[in-house]
C-alpha cells in the first residue's frame, strides 16, 4: 500500500539512477586509488565505528578538517562509497574525515548518534597524528548524515561529548531530514521501525535548537518537495543572532548527484563556499 511520504523519501524521481550509482562508485574507487588515505582506524568498540582520514596534500602547517557522516536513511551505505569527496578538499589543503556508524534497525536511533559524538571526540583528539588541527574541525554530512551533523552542532548535545562548546567551527547540512515523524509515513520506515520516542528525541526541527557553529543548510534544486520543505524550515529554526546561517540550493543536482557535482566539485559554488567556510577561500 502506498503511503503519502513514500515519493519523497525515494530516489524514484532521479533520472538514470543506475548510471548515476554506478558514477558515484567509480569516483570513489577513482579517489581511494588518488589519494593516499588512512582506512577502518577504529573510533570505538563494536560493529561499524570505524572513519577513514584523507590527509591533506601540501599543508606545511596542520590543516583544517572537514568531518563527513554519510547519509544512507541511518540503514545503509559505508565511508568508503563518499571517498569521491576527497576531491574537492584534499587537494586544497585540508584533511576529510569520513565516518562509519552502526545501522538501524540493528541499533537504535540513541546509539547511532552516540557513535558519532564519539567519532567527533575521537577525530578531535587524534586528527594532529594525521596532520589535522584540533582547532579547524568542521562538519558536514548528506540526506541522514545531514540530520547527523545537525545532531552534533546542537550546543547542549555537543557539550555532552565533552568537547568544548566552539569545537565544532562550522557545519554544512546538506539534503538532511530535521523531523523524522514524516519518514514514519513511508516505506524507508518498514526498516526502520522508529518510535514516538525517537521521533520526539530526534527531531531538532521539534525541539528548541541551539547552533554552536556558522551553517551552511544546502540541498539539490532537484530534490523531492519534502526535503525543500525541511530545509526551508531548518534554516529558519536554526537562525539566531550568534551565527550566520544560510540556505544555498545546488542547481540541477538531485539527492545523489548534490554531493558528486556539487560538494565534491572543487568549480562548483556549493564547494567553494564550504572551503570559505574553512577559511581556505577569501
Amino acid at each position: 500500500m502506498l503511503r503519502d511520504m513514500d515519493a519523497q523519501f525515494s530516489l524514484d524521481s532521479v533520472s538514470n539512477l543506475e548510471t548515476v550509482f554506478e558514477q558515484r562508485q567509480a569516483a570513489a574507487d577513482a579517489a581511494l586509488a588518488r589519494f593516499a588515505v588512512h582506512r577502518k582506524l577504529p573510533y570505538g568498540d563494536g560493529p561499524g565505528r570505524t572513519l577513514n582520514i584523507f590527509p591533506a596534500e601540501g599543508a606545511d602547517d596542520p590543516a583544517p578538517v572537514q568531518f563527513f557522516i554519510h547519509g544512507g536513511f541511518w540503514r545503509s551505505l559505508d565511508a568508503d562509497l563518499f571517498s569521491f569527496l576527497a576531491r574537492g578538499f584534499v587537494p586544497f589543503g585540508a584533511m576529510l574525515v569520513v565516518i562509519d556508524y552502526p545501522l538501524m534497525p540493528q541499533t537504535r536511533l540513541s546509539e547511532l548518534v552516540e557513535a558519532c559524538r564519539q567519532a567527533l571526540v575521537w577525530t578531535h583528539a587524534n586528527c594532529a597524528n594525521y596532520g589535522g588541527d584540533p582547532s579547524r574541525i568542521f562538519i558536514s554530512g548528506n540526506s541522514a548524515g545531514g540530520h547527523l551533523v545537525a545532531e552534533l552542532a546542537d550546543r547542549p548535545l555537543l557539550l555532552r561529548s565533552g568537547l568544548a562548546e566552539d569545537a565544532i567551527k562550522g557545519v554544512t547540512a546538506v539534503s538532511g531530514i530535521y523531523d523524522i515523524e514524516p519518514v514514519t509515513r513511508s516505506f524507508q520506515d518498514d526498516f526502520l521501525s522508529l518510535t514516538p520516542e525517537e521521533v520526539s528525541a530526534f527531531s531538532p526541527l521539534r525541539r528548541p535548537y541551539d547552533l554552536a557553529a556558522p551553517m551552511i543548510v544546502t540541498l539539490g534544486g532537484d530534490e523531492t518537495e519534502e526535503f525543500h520543505r525541511q530545509s526551508e524550515l531548518f534554516a529558519r529554526h536554526c537562525h539566531q543572532e550568534k551565527y550566520p546561517v544560510s540556505l544555498e540550493i545546488a542547481p540541477r543536482t538531485n539527492h545523489i548527484t548534490v554531493l558528486t557535482e556539487a560538494l565534491a566539485e572543487p568549480e562548483n559554488e556549493l564547494n567553494r563556499s564550504v572551503r570559505r567556510q574553512m577559511g581556505l577561500l577569501a
